[in-house]
Order: C-alpha cells, then structure tokens, then sequence
C-alpha cells in the first residue's frame, strides 16, 4: 500500500516538474523574441524651425550630421534651401545657394569643407565651394543614360555614391569627382537610400524590403530581408553595426541585428515623439537617431538606450 502511494507521488512531483519546465521554457522564448522592448529610444528634442529665424519647415527629405564640426544640416525641400544648427540645436544659418536650389533632397560635406547637394529639381547634383564661393554641377556626361540623382553618401576615402532613381543604379566618383562606375545589382528593384558604414556600402530597396551591402570595390557581399516591414525608405548603421530601418507606413524605426528585431523607436502620430510618413534617418557615434519627420515637418532626435 506504501508502495502504491509513493508511486503516486512520484508521479505527481513528474507532472509537476514537466509543467514547470514547460513554463521556464516559453517564459525564455517570450522574452528573448522581444528583447526589443529593453532597447529603446529617448526623445531629446523636436526641431520645428524657429519663426524668427529660419522659419516652418516644409517637407524636409534628409539630414546630414556633420560629427567633426558638431553641426546638422536639414535639407528643407519644398522651401528650397539648407538649414544648419549645432550640437545644442540651436539655428546657425540658413543656405540658398543665391536661388539655385530647386527641390533639394539630399546633401553632404567632403574632407574639404564643399557641400554636395542633390537638386532634384534640375536633376543634378551641385559641387558648392563655400568659400570661393563658386557652384560647379557634377560631371554626368560619361555617364550613360543619363542619370536621375536622388541621396547620395560618402565613403572614408573621399569617394561619392549617387542613387540613380531612373536606371537602378549606384554611381560612383572620385574624391576629385571623375565617374569611376557604377554598381547594377540584377536583384534590385531600385535603391531609396545609401549609407558608407566602415568598408562597407548599405543600399535599401524599398519594394523588395531588401538592404544590399557592398564592399568599396562593389562586390556584393550579402543582402538581407526584412518581410515584417511595411515600407523601408531610409536605413543607418551604428557604431556596433546594428542596422536602423525607417518604415514611413508604421511611422517607426526598427532597430535589428541581423535578422532580429531588437528595438523600436516612434509610433504613428502627430505628437512629440510621433513620426508621421517620415522620410530619412541619421546616427551618430554617440548613439543619437535624427529622424526627418517629413509628414509633421519637423526633426525628431533620440537618444538611443
């Protein structure tokens, strides 16, 4: 009888364990498949544009973080000039380049202080040289078709990528300008925004929901999928090489490594700390995100934690 009773205790305390296992088991998967919610992103400020100053933005496509002189630089289309501000966000300047910008999109300095602007409106990309104070377009004419520039980035050796919206293309330039080449990847279905990360090249593919990423020679070295996004229009990477994707639809930033979401940043809104159809991203090295809050004109920086 003893026997019998122990039996069934045994068999309890066995069910008891399984369960309990069972439990610990699902409680590990759970959390270690949102581990994003640990990542997460402060909102530090929101830049309007200060009436008496620069004035309202309207629909501005891009910033460009300028770490060496600690200042930024908005690119404020549909008023057709570039806004500056430090690293206290606190307004510089704003730049017309005397009335030659038209639709502006996307800008960048080289180690030499000249601003390389995308006017999308001419469909060229302007060399401006502050100080002599002299505007040179880039050279397309060895470049066949001709091209549709849209965003543009730079490596650590000076070299420049141009997206070419009409023919799926990057292009690529000397520091000096001079067209060296240009990479076609057969898997694209065209490139809505480019990053220089290291030896590296990132380029995103919005309808196919596809990051490519080149070595300086533009071999490819991988491409990466992301099926859960809606609709990809600006990426970054940081300084551990985790990749930041820009969805405009959800109105968020998803932070992932490899394949993995580890972070989120935003929600679809209207209000500070919102992102409404947002149309580019910016990091720098000390892990803060600049998002270009086109929907809401407005700039929205975070710090990433």
């Amino acid at each position: 009888m003893e026997i019998s009773i122990i039996g069934g205790h045994l068999k309890v305390m066995k069910k008891i364990c399984l369960a309990f296992c069972f439990l610990l088991v699902a409680f590990c998967l759970y959390f270690s498949g949102h581990a994003y919610a640990y990542i997460k992103g402060e909102l530090l400020t929101v830049i309007y544009g200060e009436e008496e100053t620069s004035g309202s933005f309207n629909q501005p496509q891009s910033i460009y973080v300028d770490q060496s002189k600690g200042k930024i630089y908005i690119i404020d289309t549909l008023n057709n000039r570039i806004i500056s501000y430090d690293r206290n966000y606190k307004f510089i300047s704003q730049f017309s380049a005397e009335g030659k910008l038209n639709l502006p999109v996307s800008m960048l300095k080289d180690k030499k202080g000249h601003l390389i602007l995308t006017n999308k409106g001419e469909g060229s990309v302007l060399i401006i040289y502050l100080k002599e104070k002299i505007i040179k377009p880039l050279d397309f004419s060895k470049v066949f078709p001709r091209p549709v520039p849209s965003y543009l980035a730079m490596d650590k050796n000076g070299r420049l990528y141009v997206i070419d919206e009409a023919y799926k293309r990057i292009l690529i330039f000397s520091d000096d300008y001079k067209f060296l080449g240009e990479i076609k990847e057969p898997q694209a279905a065209g490139f809505s925004d480019i990053k220089c990360v290291e030896n590296r090249i990132y380029a995103l593919d919005t309808l196919l929901k596809k990051v490519f990423v080149y070595d300086y020679q533009g071999h490819l070295t991988c491409s990466l999928e992301f099926k859960s996004l809606s609709f990809p229009v600006s990426l970054a990477v940081d300084k551990s090489g985790y990749l930041y994707i820009l969805d405009a639809h959800e109105g968020k930033v998803y932070l992932f490594k490899d394949h993995e979401i580890i972070g989120e940043i935003g929600k679809k809104g209207w209000k500070e700390g919102k992102l409404y159809y947002p149309g580019h991203i910016s990091i720098d090295n000390k892990n803060t995100l600049y998002v270009v809050d086109t929907g809401n004109n407005r700039i929205e920086v975070f710090k990433i934690k």
